[in-house]
């Protein structure tokens, strides 16, 4: 099964990733990575209702009624 994600960037971001890039800059680029794409992923993740067979809960209404809430 695959699984596709979109992310978007800010003029910033883009301008960020094109210094990255231009120096050739390994540390700054995984830096990136971590801030500026996996965790606009984890965020989209975290908004998508759940099955409750995938997370182990009884309720999954309920849990998804409380991260709403939160």
């Amino acid at each position: 099964m695959s699984t596709r994600e979109a992310v978007g960037f800010t003029e910033e971001e883009l301008g960020e990733l094109e210094i990255i890039l231009l120096d050739e800059d390994a540390d700054a680029a995984l830096e990136f990575l971590k801030r500026a794409v996996w965790k606009k992923i984890e965020a989209a993740r975290r908004g998508r209702l759940k099955c409750h067979l995938n997370v182990g809960t009884i309720d999954a209404v309920e849990e998804f009624k409380a991260d709403k809430r939160a």
